[in-house]
Parts: structure tokens; C-alpha cells; sequence
């Protein structure tokens, strides 16, 4: 009896994957996720959904990545799958905070074996490119990219085919906090095989998959049980990486052999796979004047983090926070560096002498001179005139909020046409903050008072500030996550 299937379906695969700048390994772009003892990934070529685990190393060597991937299997479903990728990578530099990068396949095995039946595909059936583009802000890379390509794989050498078209985007972010990428796939899957001389089987298909792999930092305070000892307690910094891979898939029906019955397999499931967190204790403060302070928390995070000073006794939280300080939180916060600076000078036949300072009042033993030059290269922070930057007066609430979106780079993301802060003296906000302290009240970077009122001209006080910055870590940790992850995946 000749079984000759038809079914039309078709296939959509969404998946993220966590971004490169923190040290994070992507598994490439075939959909899979990965922790430190193994890969997973769900292959639909036989036309039905079958997840298989193995290993994957990945080699960059900037311009050329391999990965190769061991001993995928699914032992229940009779799978076995051997895969080795290099993809080239092209860098080009556009200045302005922009770099390019185009990739190519040169190199592609892949091997599946399902029950007896072998699928197999090279690079000469395997045509795809990609390209990526990184906007580097000041705390923050951003980036963006689409590919397209198309896998023709044969049957049994000689029984048919399974092509696959492909398309492809991705949106991430990297920063001290975290780091996520997404990308979305789409695929369209032809399968065609001559089983004998009566017996064919025929389908095309559709399947989502989103992934997700995201690194994060966070953190929680550690009470002592003790009583007899020299401390209360301190907070711990916790890093781990989570990847979530999810799919929704509308297949035909098989049977034990392949061939198609009537009715649709339409289903949608998810697997995960988390790292074995990495845990740090941070410095214990010595601030003795803010216990029962409303901004004590924050004061004890940032001191443990040394983003400000953890060995003073006398933090004195309603005091102003000096530009300085300011420089020094937001540099810390951030870990951006000072661009290696040739601080010494060597001229033939003379002593080595210092390089000129950026600014005539931060000398090279001022305490912040590095976190100073680390902002206003960054163009966090600038300097106040006269070739100066007043490192130990005060800055005012508008100004805070201006640096931190300048930080995130969200400088130009206010609406273009007329609209209010939110807050009762809009009215008082600086022309040249306004776009700031809107974004910063979105974002929930700052809040007003009681009675709503942000106070933009008040000097910034040393525990508002902490308050301001630990706003600013959550929005990196977590909600800046959810924009380009849970709103994305619906997970």
C-alpha cells in the first residue's frame, strides 16, 4: 500500500542566549541552552519535538568561533547527534561606540541518527550570514543583529531531504550587572523521503522556540546568629546563570516508523538549565551613624560594595554628596575603569615626570582622581569650567539624575513632543535635566516626596544618593532583564 503524506505547517523558533562582554558563552545560534556540566537543545527534524543533552566547548579567537558539540542523545527516542560548526567572524569599527560583525559559515558537520535513519549536512548545503551591531554607551553595550540561512539535509544518503529555511534576530545587552541576549528564529521545514518504491513520506512545519540565557548579579544581607561577635551581619553578592529555553510547536502526527497519521501534535513545553551559583561575602562598613536611618540599607550596600568610603565610622547620611563621591559610586557601580593613562612620561636625558592633569583641582593622589577620569571619558560627568571639576561641592537632585541616564545611555530617549515628569514642580525642573528626571521617574531611577514633589534645585543628600544608586542597581539587575526577557518570552 503506497502512504503518501502532505502536511503543511510552519516553523517559527524564537530563542535567547546570554551576552558576550560578561564572560558568558553563547551556544550558538541553534536554539539550545547550556550550564557548566551540559547543552540541551530540541531538534523537530523527524516531526516531532525530541530533546537530546550532551556537551558543547566553544573556542573564540575573535575571529573565528568554533563548537564543537559530543555526544548529544535521547536514549528513550533511539537519537544520536554529532555536531561541529566554525563560523568567521569580520570586525569593523565605526567609531562613535559602534563595531560591526559579520559572520560566515566556513566549516559545518552535522550528523542525526533516529532510530536507524540518518540525517546528515555540510557546509556546501548549509549557506547562512549574520551580522551584529554593538552600541557601546558609557556603562552599558547594546546590540542587535539578524541572519538568515537554510540546511539541506540528506536522508539515508539517498532517500530524500529535509530543507530548512532560516531567519533570525537577537537583541541583548551587557553591563557589571547582567547580561541577556535574545534571539528570535524562525524556521521552515520541508521534509521529503522515499522510504521504497510505493512509500514516501511528505510535510512541511511550523515550531516556536524561545531561549533564554541570562547572567546576573544579586544580592541579600546575612544576619549573624551569634551574638559574641565582632560584626552584625554583612551582604553577600550572588552570580549565577540561568537559561531557559521554551517551545510551541504545530507537527504532524507519526508513527513508529515516521509516517504521518491524521490530526496535528500542537503542544507547547519548556526546559531549564541553571549554573551552580558563585558566591562572594562583601566588606563589612564601619559606619556607626546610620542604624535606624531610613536610607540605612542603602548606605550599608554601597559601603560594601566600596562604592563609598566602608572604613569611615561617620558616614553622615544627611550631609551633601560631593561631585567626587558621586564620580566614585557611579564608577564603582558600573566597573568602568580609567583608560590606561601614561601617568609617567620618559624624555631623554630627564627625570620621568607625570602627564598633565584633566582638571587643575584633581591631582593624582586625589582619592577619586581615577573614578573621575574613568566618568568624564565615559562623558558621565563633566567638568564645571575653568578646567575644573569641583570635586567637593555638591551636586543638585537634577544633576544626579542626569548622570545616571547619561550612564545608561538613555539620554535621547525622552518623548519629542511636549510632556510632563509626573511631579508637582515640573515646572522647576531644568531645561537640560527635564529629559533626564523623566526617564529616571519611568525607569524608577528616583521618586519625589510624599506629597509629589522631586525638588530638582535641592542638593543631592549623601543618603538620598545611596538611595538613588541602589535604584539604579535593581534597574540593572532585574528590570532592564524583564524588557529583553520575560516581556519577550511571556516566561
Amino acid at each position: 500500500m503506497k502512504k503518501t503524506v502532505m502536511i503543511c505547517f510552519v516553523l517559527l523558533l524564537f530563542m535567547a542566549a546570554s551576552v558576550q562582554g560578561f564572560a558568558l558563552q553563547i551556544p550558538g545560534y541553534e536554539g539550545g541552552i547550556q550550564n557548566e556540566m551540559a547543552y540541551r537543545e530540541v531538534i523537530f527534524i523527524t516531526g516531532e519535538p525530541i530533546v537530546v543533552e550532551g556537551t558543547l566547548n566553544i573556542t573564540d579567537r575573535g575571529d573565528r568561533v568554533s563548537y564543537i558539540y559530543r555526544d548529544l542523545s535521547n536514549a528513550a527516542r533511539g537519537v544520536t547527534m554529532t555536531r561541529n560548526v566554525t563560523i568567521d567572524k569580520e570586525i569593523i569599527e565605526n567609531g562613535s561606540g559602534q563595531r560591526q560583525e559579520i559572520y560566515s559559515v566556513s566549516r559545518y558537520r552535522e550528523s542525526i541518527r533516529v532510530d536507524g535513519v540518518r540525517y546528515e549536512l555540510t557546509e556546501q548545503n548549509h549557506p547562512w550570514s549574520k551580522s551584529n551591531i554593538y552600541h557601546q554607551k558609557p556603562g552599558v553595550t547594546y546590540f542587535a543583529g539578524n541572519w538568515d540561512g537554510k540546511k539541506v539535509y540528506t536522508i539515508n544518503r539517498n532517500e530524500g531531504s529535509v530543507t530548512v529555511q532560516t531567519t533570525g534576530n537577537v537583541v541583548g545587552y551587557d553591563h557589571n550587572w547582567g547580561t541577556t541576549e535574545t534571539q528570535t528564529i524562525s524556521h521552515y521545514i520541508d521534509y521529503d523521503r522515499q522510504v521504497d518504491e510505493e512509500d514516501s513520506i511528505r510535510w512541511q512545519g511550523t515550531v516556536e522556540v524561545d531561549v533564554a540565557n541570562n547572567r546576573t548579579k544579586s544580592y541579600h544581607y546575612e544576619p549573624n546568629t551569634p551574638s559574641q561577635i565582632s560584626f552584625r551581619g554583612g551582604y553577600l553578592l550572588t552570580q549565577r546563570d540561568e537559561s531557559v529555553l521554551k517551545y510551541s510547536y504545530d507537527l504532524p502526527r507519526v508513527d513508529e516508523e515516521g509516517f504521518t497519521l491524521r490530526g496535528r501534535n500542537i503542544g507547547t513545553e519548556s526546559t531549564s538549565l541553571n549554573t551552580n551559583p558563585m558566591n562572594q561575602r562583601l566588606t563589612i562598613p564601619a559606619m556607626r551613624d546610620i542604624s535606624g536611618h531610613w536610607a540605612e540599607r542603602h548606605v550599608l550596600l554601597l559601603a560594601s560594595l566600596e562604592a563609598v568610603y566602608p572604613n569611615s565610622t561617620d558616614f553622615g547620611p544627611n550631609l551633601p554628596m560631593s561631585r567626587g563621591d558621586f564620580a566614585r559610586a557611579v564608577a564603582i557601580l558600573m566597573d568602568i575603569k580609567q583608560e590606561e593613562p601614561e601617568n609617567i612620561r620618559r624624555i631623554r636625558g630627564q627625570e620621568p615626570v607625570e602627564a598633565p592633569q584633566t582638571f587643575n583641582d584633581v591631582s593624582q593622589a586625589h582619592p577619586n582622581q581615577s573614578f573621575i577620569e574613568a566618568v568624564y571619558e565615559r562623558g558621565i560627568m563633566a567638568g564645571v569650567g575653568d578646567n575644573s571639576f569641583k570635586p567637593n561641592e555638591s551636586l543638585t537632585r537634577a544633576q544626579a539624575a542626569v548622570v545616571l541616564i547619561k550612564a545608561l545611555g538613555f539620554e535621547n530617549l525622552a518623548p519629542i513632543q511636549q510632556y510632563s515628569t509626573g511631579f508637582r514642580d515640573d515646572q522647576h525642573i531644568p531645561l537640560w535635566a527635564r529629559n533626564a528626571v523623566y526617564l529616571a521617574r519611568e525607569l524608577g531611577l528616583v521618586s519625589g516626596s510624599t506629597d509629589g514633589y522631586y525638588y530638582p534645585n535641592n542638593t543631592l543628600t549623601k543618603a538620598e544618593a545611596a538611595a538613588m544608586l541602589t535604584n539604579f542597581i535593581d534597574y540593572l539587575r532585574e528590570d532592564i532583564r524583564y524588557d529583553y526577557r520575560e516581556r519577550i518570552l511571556n516566561y
